[in-house]
């Protein structure tokens, strides 16, 4: 039962995410609708799936059917093949706000269970078919708390609670049909009708739902819904009716009457939410912050190298990743797959990891591959076969996606990684459930290169956004969307009070029309009170025709990032000073103008952070320093404070522990 759960939690995920998407691409900005306290009926259908497992009936010996019923006996067959039914749910309901984001809804009324299920037994030279269809009815008492003003401008609202039933009838019935081997004939008998169910009990369970919000008139609120029930306890006591549990979808729709004028609202003891954009910066060449005057967008000869993970990440207990952490199955039936082609972005190229490992291996047919699956023991336990099949799956599928031969890939499995995450932690802990690949050829897992002419690149390509709240209650939701003559470029949202937030912009992001780039950022506490403003940043766009007109200095931009450091780790590993040596000391000229930024994830606090990115910027600045001198150096280090990658997820934390440095050529 529990798999009809997750499928509706999918369900409802899915469809707020694209009701929300829709909304931001819209730009609408109305606020959720909240009803006030209210009252009203609710109904609608219910799909029961009956999970009844107790014993059948049972017959004496031959192939008779008998008309008095045998007690039960231990070794008697049980059901176990429940059916899915459709029954009716109704009552009246009250909603009453504790804030204007919280509904409590009290709902009595009347749930109608039951289904049917089927055993087959062999008796003699018959075959005996039981079925088993029960009639349950409860007076059910639901609890439930309502979640208005998740979604900013989508009328949603998740909702969980308890239901509570009391059994008013609860009966059954059961036949018993037998089909002779011998004889091609059919007898049906009914061993029991309107047979009342022996202890019953008070049902318990579990809801989890979505609701969406319409409003006619001034005071009739309209609220389809959808909902799953997991029960907690069996239908009856009884041994021989038991275990016995039946899980609902309901599907139905709440009429309530309420006004909005009614609606209490809390008083306001303190000042009125005050929100306003702090600082919008950038950083120079010495890490310094500085405001964000104009964005610069120009075309220029393009050059970035992503470093790749060589890690796939995997769920706990789990043995397969997710699809949002690996692009799988898009090899084209002719041709090779071109890493080259991949979008000039370092979470994408990494998705593509296993794609790009064997599109390699097929060009280096020396290479062979060792594929590692570790632990979180935490989480997974100390199973070797788990860590084992995570190793075993990726193999197979180079196998099949790539042909490649199973006896250059060495696939096993071990317990902690050998250079492990932060474990305390919840980041590092998701961390250390991963595959880890290794080669005897290092071109397998060297960095991407994507080389493109005439892209368009922003200076700067990070800008902080620090907006401040001034409030006395705790902040519910805030949001900040950053968008281009209407169209949508990055939306950040969270709960409580935000902090600072990073904008990295991607080549080609931006637009050639010399149009602002739009932000708005949004605000709302847990009183409902709201806080809204916006402002714009100024884009001046050069092209390459522009430059050669007004004779303005066109230059390379090469831009590059370390193979990461090991967590905790500001020393340059033989990877990292094999990749300065061979990838960016080549294109380092006499007039190169070299930045050198360093970066963590966000484990850790933020002074030690910073200290750790300085300490890795420094360090690669050493190096290349003494190699090609004729250069300008500059470098700095950032800390967490500028997350150039997203660090929900496991590999864009790994991402953050890099330093990249830029190499400005002017052309002549």
């Amino acid at each position: 039962m529990m798999n009809y759960g997750l499928i509706l939690a999918a369900v409802v995920m899915m469809a707020a995410s694209i009701l929300h998407a829709q909304d931001v691409t819209t730009g609408d900005r109305r606020p959720a609708l909240i009803p006030p306290a209210r009252l009203g009926a609710y109904g609608g259908i219910s799909l029961n799936m009956n999970d009844y497992t107790g014993r059948v009936w049972s017959l004496p010996s031959g192939t008779v059917p008998q008309t008095q019923l045998l007690p039960f006996r231990n070794d008697s067959v049980a059901f176990g093949n429940g059916s899915t039914g459709a029954a009716l749910h109704l009552g009246f309901m009250a909603s009453l706000p504790i804030t204007p984001t919280i509904h409590l809804s009290g709902r009595l009324g009347y749930n109608g269970l039951g289904g049917t299920a089927t055993a087959t037994q062999r008796r003699g030279d018959s075959t005996v078919t039981h079925e088993h269809t029960s009639s349950i009815g409860m007076f059910e008492v639901s609890p439930v708390f309502e979640f208005y003003g998740l979604f900013d401008g989508v009328d949603l609202y998740p909702l969980a609670g308890l239901e509570i039933g009391l059994p008013v009838v609860a009966t059954y019935e059961q036949t018993a049909s037998f089909t002779a081997d011998s004889i091609q004939t059919q007898l049906s008998q009914v061993l029991a009708r309107d047979t009342d169910v022996p202890n019953t009990t008070v049902r318990a369970a579990l809801m989890l739902g979505l609701g969406y919000t319409m409003k006619f008139g001034t005071s009739t609120w309209v609220q389809p819904e959808i909902s799953y029930r997991l029960p907690l306890t069996n239908i009856t006591s009884a041994t021989n009716y038991s275990p016995w549990k039946i899980a609902q979808f309901r599907f139905g729709v709440n009429i309530t009457w309420g006004s909005e004028d009614e609606q209490p609202r809390q008083p306001r003891l303190g000042r009125p939410m005050v929100a306003s954009m702090d600082r919008i910066v950038s950083y120079d060449d010495a890490g310094n912050e500085q405001p964000v005057q104009r964005i610069v967008v120009e075309d220029v000869a393009y050059t970035e190298m992503f470093p790749l993970v060589p890690y796939v990440f995997m769920p706990a207990k789990g043995s397969t990743p997710d699809t949002s952490d690996q692009q799988l199955g898009i090899i084209p039936e002719k041709g090779d797959f071109v890493p080259e082609g991949l979008p000039l972005d370092a979470i994408e190229v990494n998705r593509n990891l296993l794609n790009i490992i064997g599109s390699r291996m097929n060009k280096i047919p020396q290479a062979t591959l060792t594929i590692n699956g570790t632990l979180d023991v935490a989480a997974d336990g100390k199973s070797a076969d788990l860590a084992l099949a995570r190793a075993e799956w990726a193999k197979a599928y180079l196998i099949e996606a790539f042909k490649i031969s199973e006896s250059r890939i060495m696939a096993k499995g071990g317990g902690a990684p050998s250079k492990p995450s932060a474990t305390a932690d919840p980041d590092g802990a998701a961390e250390n459930r991963r595959v880890e690949f290794s080669s005897n050829v290092p071109d397998v897992l060297k960095p991407l290169v994507i080389t493109a002419d005439n892209q368009r690149i922003a200076d700067p390509d990070l800008i902080v956004f620090h907006p401040k709240v001034d409030a006395d209650d705790s902040i519910a939701t805030w949001s900040l969307r950053i968008s281009q003559a209407g169209r949508p470029l990055r939306d950040m949202s969270g709960i409580g009070m935000p902090g600072a937030q990073s904008w990295s912009i991607r080549p080609n992001e931006l637009s050639r029309a010399q149009v602002p780039v739009d932000w708005e950022f949004y605000a709302m506490d847990l009183t409902g009170d709201t806080a809204l403003l916006s402002g714009s940043l100024p884009v001046e766009y050069a092209s390459s025709v522009r430059k050669r007109t007004e004779n303005l200095p066109d230059k390379t931009i090469d831009k590059y990032s370390l193979i990461l450091f090991d967590f905790n780790k500001a020393e340059l590993t033989a990877d990292n000073q094999r990749i300065l040596e061979q990838m960016v000391l080549p294109s380092i000229r006499a007039n190169s103008k070299v930045t050198i930024v360093g970066y963590t994830d966000r484990i850790g606090n933020d002074a030690y952070n910073e200290r750790l990115s300085t300490e890795r910027a420094t360090a690669v600045r050493a190096f290349l320093s003494s190699r090609a001198s004729g250069a300008s150096y500059t470098s700095y280090g950032v800390g967490e404070t500028s997350k150039i990658f997203s660090n929900d997820i496991a590999v864009g934390r790994q991402l953050s522990r890099t330093v990249q440095v830029v190499v400005e050529t002017p052309r002549r």
